[in-house]
């Protein structure tokens, strides 16, 4: 580094004088921090107790409105339980009869009608209406004996459609069993009101709603409408709540009451409380709202002393506090210098550099390292004096080309960096190459030849360290000082080192086959309803010499593009067949193995007696293996039927695999040539999605309408596998049961 003895000794006795006054500085600093947070820890103590004194009357509230909700539904319910009686066993033919009967209590009791339905759904009601109701949601529940009582619905027995609220039990009869349901329906406004409560005197209101976040009913808000979604009208009132939608969704998905505060945009306390209101019935949530200013009013006096007392020892402590930062002004900015002002250029040094790149607000940009080719002649022919001048000139030219939002700093010697912006590559390069010119201008005029500035460079296009990025950009200088003839170069254009590696895979494919390196794993397939290993996917792995296993995504896309993967093909083939073979030898029970197939392999023309071949050698029926073709490596061959019937014939199933990625599937699907439908896990991971269920519930339908066996796979978790079973898919494949894993681990399995 340029400078002499003395002035680094000066330098660093000058450091020490200040850590000395740093030092009694931070003591005070620490005694008045601490009494600071004294005051403010008992502050927020009691303020918090008080806090949760107020949320604890919430729930109060909140639970005494719940449990009259419940006792009101239940009262209906006690009703519609006791008539019930009167329709047991009713028919067709006296059905009408029997519904006049409770004419009486529909006025009663505020109803809108009776009625009662059949199993195949045919409705009877006490207004005359008949229709059939078997497509809704509360009539299965009631045919499975769950008593329901619905959200907001539009009316399908009357012409005007409007909104009703419907209540339904099943009846059973002397066996036990369902033999109808029987409901009563309100006007979702007379609903409404049968079921108002109080909150906090009138000045809180609260709504019911259920797992989704429809209104049911709302006591004491006029604005909120029924059937609509309370989550959205959050939502829309303040995007800030979406956190708070977050928490309130959590606890309908617990099953469990929680409090919190909202705005609305006026701050507003809130209690969410779960009503079972009949059995087997969906849960409501009641969620109990009041203004904040409401029970803030109970411990404003209190608090508004506590914080005052407070804030006035903040403020003590603060007038402290600020006359010692005062008198301790010159010392830090003494320290900022030293830490981050250049011993010779006088400018930003790297760690200046660093902290300014750290707090950045444009993440995009160029990572550029710069030196001086032959700097040394400077120093040799003018002096060292000259070389400190021309680093010093340097620097001058450097800080006038950085822009807004561009950093700039120096490493040491000859070394600088920048972080510079350009929309395009060819301006970035204009730019040094400016740089460059007067940098040649100044050894000219110094008489000094040879004299050229170089760069390495990185882009910076996502969140990675600046150290990361600068090693990169580093990386690139190096490559360029080697070089004779380039004087700047890209980090992601210097790609020899993997040109380098795919060169070495080509060269050691041969060795490696005849080394066995390519292993064969097992991936298990199990049963849906059983959970049984029926079957598993073979897939190859290679492992060096030195242990070291390299992934097939590394060399599988080189060997397809190279035709390599032909032979890779029926060596995985050829060592599936000789391991069955050898279980089967040893009296183990062994299950079918599949093997993928390469739209390279499919063009090759004996493949199917090289295949054929390969079973006879080792005397394995055609039933331990099976073929995996992937729709995309059959796209656009036209004779690829014949191919997969001439497997077919020899007793060798097909599987096409990764079904749903395609383009083609259903037009792949009619040429009949597959024995098993793999769903691919794009499929799998919409488990949760009504669109996504619905596609999956109509491509396993159709699958086993075509006589496919079906196997799913990617499955990961317990609700994709729930929803698999439902539909009666065959078998699956994931990383729910098991991972791809080396043949030992696999025969442990077995």
């Amino acid at each position: 580094m340029p400078g002499t003895y003395g002035k680094e000794r000066k330098r660093y006795m000058d450091k020490q004088l200040i850590n000395v006054k740093m030092k009694k500085i931070l003591i005070v600093l620490v005694v008045f921090l601490g009494i600071i947070l004294t005051v403010l820890g008992n502050s927020y103590r009691i303020a918090k107790e008080m806090t949760k004194q107020l949320y604890q009357n919430l729930e109060d509230v909140a639970n005494q409105n719940a449990l009259a909700l419940h006792n009101t539904v239940h009262g209906n319910y006690l009703l519609l339980e006791g008539l019930s009686d009167n329709l047991r066993g009713a028919t067709p033919e006296d059905i009408e009869e029997r519904l006049d009967t409770l004419n009486g209590f529909v006025g009663e009791y505020g109803l809108k009608r009776f009625a009662f339905c059949f199993p195949d759904g045919t409705c009877y009601s006490t207004d005359q209406e008949v229709s059939n109701l078997a497509f809704r949601e509360f009539f299965k529940r009631g045919m499975e004996g769950k008593g329901t009582i619905t959200g907001v619905l539009f009316d399908a027995l009357s012409d005007d459609h409007g909104m009703i609220n419907v209540m339904t039990i099943p009846i059973y009869d002397e066996s036990g069993n369902v033999e109808s349901v029987f409901g009563m329906t309100y006007n979702t406004k007379d609903f409404n009101e049968a079921l108002q409560v109080e909150s906090f005197d009138g000045q809180g209101y609260s709504c019911a709603i259920n797992t989704d976040g429809q209104i049911i009913a709302n006591f004491g808000n006029d604005r909120l409408e029924l059937s609509k979604n309370l989550f959205d009208d959050i939502l829309a009132r303040d995007p800030n709540n979406s956190r708070i939608i977050e928490n309130i969704k959590g606890h309908i998905g617990e099953g469990e009451q929680g409090a919190g505060t909202m705005y609305l945009p006026e701050k507003t306390y809130f209690c969410c409380v779960p009503i079972q209101l009949l059995m087997g019935a969906e849960t409501w949530y009641l969620v109990t709202a009041v203004p904040a200013k409401v029970l803030d009013e109970r411990t404003a006096p209190i608090l508004d002393t506590l914080y005052l007392m407070g804030a006035l020892v903040v403020i003590l402590i603060l007038i402290g506090v600020w006359v010692v930062i005062y008198l301790s002004k010159e010392q830090r900015n003494i320290v900022l210098k030293i830490a981050y002002e250049d011993v010779l250029t006088g400018g930003a040094n790297f760690p200046k550099f660093l902290s300014d790149m750290q707090k950045r607000r444009i993440e995009k940009g160029y990572m550029v390292a710069m030196d001086l080719t032959n700097f040394n002649n400077i120093n040799i022919a003018a002096g060292k004096n000259a070389g400190d001048q021309a680093l010093i000139r340097l620097w001058d030219i450097l800080d006038m080309e950085v822009q807004s939002g561009e950093y700039a700093g120096h490493v040491g010697e000859d070394l600088f960096i920048m972080f510079l912006q350009a929309p395009e590559r060819e301006l970035l390069v204009e730019r040094l190459r400016r740089i460059s010119e007067e940098v040649n201008a100044n050894a000219k005029a110094l008489q000094i030849q040879g004299i050229h500035a170089r760069y390495g460079i990185y882009y910076l296009d996502k969140k990675e360290s600046v150290e990361e990025a600068y090693s990169k950009a580093q990386i690139a200088r190096k490559y360029v000082k080697t070089s004779k003839d380039q004087w700047f170069a890209f980090y992601d254009e210097m790609d020899h080192e993997k040109r380098k590696q795919l060169q070495r895979y080509e060269e050691r494919f041969e060795e490696a086959m005849d080394a066995e390196e390519f292993e064969i794993w097992f991936q298990p397939k199990y049963s849906t309803s059983t959970g049984e290993i029926v079957g598993s996917e073979a897939l190859v792995r290679w492992r060096e010499q030195d242990g070291s296993l390299i992934p097939p995504g590394s060399f599988i896309p080189l060997f397809e593009q190279n035709g390599m993967i032909v032979r890779l093909d029926e060596y995985v083939f050829r060592q599936v067949c000789k391991q069955q073979a050898k279980w089967l030898r040893e009296g183990r029970k062994i299950l079918p193995a599949s093997i993928n197939l390469s739209r390279a392999s499919l063009y090759y023309s004996d493949i199917v007696d090289r295949y054929r071949m390969i079973l006879e050698e080792f005397r394995l029926e055609a039933k331990y293996i099976q073929i995996e073709v992937t729709e995309s490596a059959i796209e656009g061959k036209t004779d690829i039927r014949v191919l997969l019937e001439e497997f077919r014939s020899i007793g060798i199933q097909i599987l096409m695999d990764d079904f749903g990625t395609g383009f083609s599937s259903l037009a792949t699907l009619n040429m009949r040539c597959f024995d098993t439908l793999k769903l691919d896990k794009s499929l799998i991971d919409h488990i949760g999605d009504k669109n996504g269920e619905t596609l999956l519930y109509y491509v396993i339908n159709m699958g086993r309408q075509l006589g496919l066996h079906i196997t799913a796979e990617g499955v990961e978790n317990q609700m994709q596998l729930n929803y698999l079973q439902e539909l009666q898919c065959d078998d699956i494949q994931g990383y729910l049961f098991a991972k791809p894993m080396p043949l030992d681990e696999f025969e442990k399995k077995l």
